[in-house]
């Protein structure tokens, strides 16, 4: 019996192999994604992607040496809101030197100047990361000035501070401005209350409908793509199975046209038969 499912032939693998190579190229185009960050610790990739995915931007992470590095992708038509969105939130977060780490012992003779230096700016360097916890802040710097005042001289110059701080839109540190200026002043030696200054600035806010443009254009291309896909895979099943069936009704008319021949022939020897016994008797 012959077979109803023929095999696919040579050219007929090709197109195949051609065609599946071009819809997956589709489906890589339509997701393409671009490295924005690399070389994070875990917890600030985590920031970041989250305040990406809160706004509308589609974001992944990878670590591409088991986990001690980690990678922060995008999609590459999302690069600039991206950006938009990690400079409002001030991410990836800054990292302050701390007074322990300036002055660890490294053998080497410091001078005066140097060692002063060297204690004003671990100074600002951890009051910067104080004022950076207060929920709301993005950025936080203080900038301390104190004088090399001589012993002798008669009047000296009193110690100053600055403090810089960028805000949230949402967040209101117009109330926090007393306790700031306390806690600065509490951490420098001879600083007056006076002397401190606060410099407060809200960060722009992010358009969110924008931010959630790109996101629902690549929805829409990865949702195109499928359903072409799916629309080719049904033009392929349907020219298949209307191959296979118009071989199989071929066959099967050859096979009744031959039953019929054999039924056709069968019925003329018998009735010749039952004329020659007819004679016979006669």
């Amino acid at each position: 019996m012959n077979r109803l499912h023929p095999p696919i032939s040579a050219s007929g693998r090709r197109r195949m192999a051609r065609l599946a190579a071009l819809l997956a190229s589709a489906v890589l185009v339509a997701g393409c994604q671009q490295e924005l960050y690399g070389g994070l610790v875990e917890r600030d990739c985590n920031e970041m992607m989250a305040a990406l995915l809160q706004n509308g931007v589609d974001a992944q992470k990878k670590s591409p040496d088991g986990g001690k590095t980690w990678t922060l992708a995008v999609d590459d038509k999302q690069i600039v809101k991206a950006m938009e969105v990690l400079r409002a939130r001030g991410l990836p977060a800054t990292r302050y030197d701390d007074l322990g780490a300036l002055f660890k012992k490294d053998g080497l003779v410091s001078t005066p100047t140097e060692e002063r230096v060297r204690f004003i700016y671990g100074v600002s360097q951890e009051l910067s990361d104080t004022l950076s916890k207060i929920d709301g802040v993005v950025v936080a710097r203080v900038h301390i000035v104190l004088p090399n005042n001589d012993p002798l001289a008669q009047v000296a110059k009193p110690s100053s501070a600055s403090v810089f701080i960028k805000y949230r839109p949402n967040a209101n540190l117009a109330t926090l401005t007393p306790q700031i200026k306390n806690l600065v002043v509490h951490s420098v030696e001879g600083l007056k209350y006076d002397e401190v200054s606060v410099t407060s600035v809200a960060a722009e806010p992010i358009d969110l409908v924008s931010a959630a443009q790109p996101s629902a254009q690549k929805s829409g291309g990865v949702a195109l793509v499928g359903v072409l896909i799916a629309v080719v895979v049904c033009v392929l099943l349907a020219a298949g199975g209307g191959v296979l069936w118009w071989r199989a009704r071929k066959q099967g008319g050859a096979g009744a046209g031959g039953l019929a021949a054999r039924l056709r022939g069968g019925g003329g020897g018998d009735a010749n038969a039952a004329a020659s016994q007819q004679a016979a008797a006669r």
